[in-house]
Order: structure tokens, then sequence, then C-alpha cells
């Protein structure tokens, strides 16, 4: 690599991460009244709730790898989970490709090009927010039509997450027929689709109980708080990223998510757990980035002995 090449990317980074902390120090301290008595109120169960957060983090990276292992060759886990957790902190910047440039500069090391990690993205992020609205979709239609019809409603998502891989593959393959980007385009097995789509439904309702410790703290009954939770969690996070000039759905988010909530707890504490949800979601982001950036430099640092052993006389 050039030393232009080398400056420009660092700089790129260096940008990247600027951003991404004055949006995550803005969505923490934009009310610190509200933060302050949201640490008093559910202080002792964050360390608690932190912990299905960061489980789902690695199960959302296990769902990432999945197209990109077929897209650049084999992958193991640690290398999954490393590269997806450096990129973390991009979707705090506006915009949905942040992610992929911290991932791909740390992705060079493994021979995986840009390309391979942008239609990795591509195929990840559809599956993403299709699993994030059919989790979720229970949730909505209990808040509008009741009980009974949330359970047809969870049968339609049951129906939604099976047909995922199809529509995904069907879309592929209109795409590869745009002469611009069809030579681009490598289609995916639907085998890879289903565990993909597996992964990131685990993920979603791992990533859920976290809100789920958090409303049980704040009273609300653990029965009647786990649909909310869980498919609130997901189909909020899952909508807001939908609005991509907004960093990671903040506000948005949070709004869609303390409706959901309302019902198994009174408003005032349904938005006290969703800005404790932000506040343990911005956490979990630096420690996987912190993470990813540390392995990284580890799994570099042998190679880099390895050629200058090679060169040595």
């Amino acid at each position: 690599m050039t030393a232009a090449r080398r400056w420009a990317r660092r700089t790129v980074t260096i940008v990247v991460l600027a951003a991404s902390a004055a949006f995550l120090v803005r969505s923490c301290t934009s009310g610190s009244a509200d933060v302050a008595g949201t640490v008093a109120r559910i202080g002792p169960w964050l360390l608690v709730a932190e912990v299905p957060l960061l489980a789902g983090l690695w199960l959302t990276a296990l769902a990432w790898r999945e197209p990109l292992r077929h897209l650049s060759g084999p992958l193991s886990r640690a290398q999954a989970v490393r590269l997806f957790a450096a990129g973390q902190l991009g979707k705090y910047v506006p915009g949905v490709m942040w992610s992929v440039i911290l991932q791909a500069r740390l992705a060079e090391a493994t021979g995986i090009t840009t390309a391979q990690i942008a239609a990795a993205f591509g195929v990840y992020a559809a599956v993403s927010i299709v699993t994030g609205v059919a989790v979720g979709a229970p949730v909505a239609v209990l808040a509008a039509a009741g009980p009974l019809l949330a359970v047809l409603g969870a049968v339609a998502a049951g129906a939604l997450l099976a047909a995922t891989p199809y529509a995904v593959t069907a879309a592929i393959g209109l795409a590869r027929r745009v002469p611009v980007i069809g030579h681009r385009l490598t289609a995916v097995p639907r085998d890879t689709l289903r565990r993909s789509v597996l992964l990131n439904t685990a993920s979603w309702l791992v990533s859920g109980a976290h809100l789920w410790v958090l409303a049980v703290a704040l009273g609300a009954g653990w029965e009647s708080a786990l649909i909310p939770c869980l498919g609130g969690f997901a189909l909020s996070t899952a909508l807001g990223s939908l609005v991509v000039v907004v960093p990671d759905g903040i506000g948005i988010r949070e709004s869609v998510l303390a409706l959901a909530l309302t019902s198994c707890l009174p408003p005032a504490e349904a938005a006290v757990a969703a800005l404790g949800s932000r506040l343990l979601l911005a956490s979990a982001d630096v420690i996987a980035f912190a993470y990813g950036t540390w392995a990284g430099r580890r799994a570099r640092r042998p190679l880099a002995v390895r050629h200058t052993i090679g060169e040595l006389p």
C-alpha cells in the first residue's frame, strides 16, 4: 500500500471516529437530568442488561459472516466478529457506508476486498431489516388490534421469515440483470441466506432481552413485558436503520420503542427504559469497536513479524 493511500485511509478513519464520538456524546448527554434519573433507578441492572446486548452483537456478527464468507472465501467466527465489531461506530455517522469503510480497512490483511464487504453488507442489511420487522410485527398488531390478532401477526411473521431467503435471492437475480452493476454481483445460496435469517432472528431476540431486564427493573410484569420488549426492540431498531440521514436512528428508535413499551409500563417509565437502552447500546458499540480494533492489530502483528523474518538474509 502506498503512503498516500495509507494516509487517506487513516484520515477517513479519524474523521469517522470523531463524528461518531460527537453523536454518541450528544445522544448520551442531551438530557442529563433524565440520564441521572435513569442511572439512579436502574443502575444496578445496567451491567446485567449489557450481557445479552453483547451476546446479541456476537450473533449479529455471525449473521453478517454468512454472506461474506460465501463471497470472499473461508472466514472464521473470530475473524467475522473482529471485522464486524470494528465497524460498529460507523453507524453513528449519517449515511450507510461508514461501517463498511472501517471494516474494509481492517479486512485488507485477510485478503477481503471492499467490494466483497459492501456486497455482504447489502445482503445482511436486507435480511436484518426484514427479520427485525418480522420479530416486531406481533407488537405492532398487539398495540393496534389486541392479543387475538397478535397471534395471527406472529404466524404471518413466521411466514415472512421463511420467505425471506427466496425474496433476497430474487432481488439479487434482478439486480444482476442491470448492466452497470450486474457483473459485480454474485448469487448467494438460499442455504446461506437461511442461516443468516436464523442468526439474525436469534440476535434480535437475545439483544431484546436487555430491554426486558430494564422494564422488569422499572416495575413491569415479567410475562407482560416479554413481547413488547423483544418485539419492540427489533421493530424500533429496524425502522430506525431505514432513516439513513439520522445516525443509528437516534430519536426515532427511542420514540418507537417508548410507544411499544407503554403496553407494559407507564409512559414516563417507558421513556426511561428507552433512554437506558440507548446508553447500553452506545456502550456495547464502543466495547465492540475497541475489541475489533485491538484484535485486528493483534492478528496483523504476527503477519508483519513473519514478513520481516522472511526478508532477513
